[in-house]
């Protein structure tokens, strides 16, 4: 148990992991009201609504992050590219998750999105949730590794 304290303390109980989820937390709401957006009124249906969600939600979280969590000195081509291969790999992650959340929610638990629109945000949050630990780690590496390149223009 002692180690287990130890590594949340020195991963997750600091200012830069704190940074993260506060970024997170805009992220998903930011996700989470297109989702709905392109969910609802504009009816394009759950996986091209989360795809837009995603992309969107993406955008803002590489800039926020970079700015203010990871603060590379030079923020470059190679290192957006990465990120994005990143966001795109979380996003194959989040649709899979999303799709079974969302089975399940329907399927099993006989939820119907027609009786309150906002019930069709839960499977997106648990999908994002989820992969909130990894995506730190993820990002934080690549704004490491891809710090020393050359500047974009």
């Amino acid at each position: 148990m002692n180690k287990l304290f130890k590594f949340v303390k020195i991963h997750f109980l600091t200012k830069k992991f704190i940074t993260f989820g506060f970024i997170g937390v805009l992220n998903t709401l930011i996700h989470l009201g297109v989702y709905w957006i392109a969910f609802n009124p504009m009816d394009f249906g759950p996986i091209l609504s989360f795809t837009i969600a995603f992309a969107v939600a993406s955008a803002f979280s590489y800039f926020a992050n970079a700015i203010f969590t990871f603060k590379p000195k030079n923020r470059t081509t190679m290192q957006f590219s990465v990120v994005m291969l990143v966001f795109i790999s979380r996003w194959g992650i989040s649709t899979g998750l999303n799709s079974g959340f969302d089975y399940i929610i329907t399927n099993w638990l006989n939820v119907n999105y027609d009786t309150n629109s906002l019930l069709s945000l839960i499977a997106p949050f648990f999908a994002s949730a989820l992969l909130i630990p990894i995506s730190y780690f993820a990002l934080d590496y690549v704004f490491k590794k891809t710090d020393n390149k050359k500047p974009l223009n």
